[in-house]
């Protein structure tokens, strides 16, 4: 073989060489794209799911709206985020949104119309109807009414004129043919309030809105009990407020009345229940019939249902950031139902992201502050966290 044969053969050989270990080069780099590529579409899922964490914590945001007065009771306005501070459970939170808006709400007014109210219906009719001489026109207001039954008399959707018109035509439950109480004039005072938070057009509303309930608070007949009420109250975006009618002294006058008399008036077998269930359960006074209870006893029991009325509606009204108002006459309303307008008008909007994230179902508490000289900031006590 001649030498220049010699060289072209080898040089052959070198390109064939090179040739191969370009082809296995590319295909080294094309095994790493296509590796690459396979972990990629792998890690892209988790990409995506952390993109989606913020959306998965909306449902942890707390809101909730905080009624700020001055020393005389005016509304504070003109607020800003950095004049509040918001702690739970004593650790100082992050404010996530903010707004400070007269923006219209949604109200329901819940009105006790049962036997124990008869000699203040009047009183409540014409406070009804100057509450809603308070309200701007584009307030939505609802009507229940209520005694042992329970009706809404108004929608939100309905005309002013009607609404006043079907508060115009309330009239105390009618009572036996002999007595002006009978099983008719019972307070289903718990029931109404869960039909209110549970089970009326409000759930759906949203906004601010808020429950005002005018009543003496002493429940006799409703299926559900406080226990059973309070996680609707802590789960409620609605503020609520109550307007208390102090019908005590006429309550225990219709106790101590002979039972021949018309106006004569017993407990429920519900209310000595539950009067025995918190102050003494094992009196013998338990098992006695209604009607052998003595003078005294049934001054006990009666101090002792309105006591336990007048802490629940205080306990819903803070948990909710509403409030309870004494009253007992036309006059006590006069600053009244401005004042609520006002309120509910002029609340600040905030909310957060707890730090705590454990969805525990536990109750948190909440307590909001403000950087405003005299003022007095009012909004939720707590809420419950979710559970998984």
């Amino acid at each position: 073989m001649s030498a220049a044969r010699a060289l072209a053969k080898r040089r052959r050989a070198s390109r064939i060489d090179l040739t191969l270990q370009e082809l296995k080069q590319d295909m080294g780099n094309r095994t790493k794209l296509f590796l690459w590529l396979l972990v990629a579409a792998f890690a892209t899922p988790a990409r995506a799911q952390d993109q989606d964490e913020p959306i998965r914590l909306k449902a942890d945001l707390v809101s909730l709206t905080a009624a700020v007065t001055d020393r005389n009771g005016r509304a504070v306005r003109s607020l800003k985020a950095d004049d509040f501070t918001i702690y739970e459970d004593g650790a100082r939170q992050r404010i996530e949104h903010f707004a400070a808006t007269e923006e219209p709400f949604t109200l329901l007014l819940l009105l006790d119309i049962s036997g124990s109210t008869k000699d203040d219906i009047e009183l409540m009719k014409r406070a009804a109807r100057n509450f809603l001489a308070e309200l701007r026109f584009d307030d939505r207001v609802g009507v229940i009414v209520f005694s042992r039954d329970i009706e809404m008399i108004g929608e939100f959707s309905d005309p002013r004129a009607r609404l006043i018109a079907a508060i115009e035509q309330i009239a105390t439950a009618p009572g036996s043919a002999t007595s002006r109480f009978s099983t008719a004039t019972g307070t289903s005072f718990y029931d109404a309030l869960y039909l209110a938070l549970a089970d009326s057009p409000l759930k759906q509303v949203e906004g601010r809105k808020a429950i005002i309930c005018m009543s003496d608070g002493v429940d006799s007949t409703s299926m559900k009990s406080y226990k059973q009420l309070a996680p609707f109250v802590e789960r409620s975006e609605a503020s609520i407020y109550f307007l208390e009618l102090n019908t005590e002294e006429a309550t225990l006058e219709g106790l101590l009345k002979d039972r021949s008399d018309p106006e004569h008036l017993n407990f429920s077998p519900g209310q000595l229940a539950r009067y025995f269930d918190e102050y003494d359960k094992d009196s013998p006074n338990r098992l006695r019939p209604r009607e052998t209870l003595s003078p005294l006893v049934k001054r006990e029991i009666n101090t002792g249902l309105y006591d336990m009325a007048r802490r629940d509606m205080r306990d819903m009204a803070t948990r909710t950031g509403g409030h309870e108002y004494a009253v007992k006459t036309l006059a006590d309303l006069s600053g009244v139902y401005k004042q609520i307008a006002d309120d509910l008008r002029s609340q600040y909007s905030l909310s957060y992201y707890p730090i705590n994230r454990s969805h525990d179902g536990r109750w948190r508490q909440i307590r909001v502050e403000v950087k405003a000289p005299g003022a007095t900031v009012r909004s939720r006590s707590g809420y419950r966290a979710p559970e998984r």
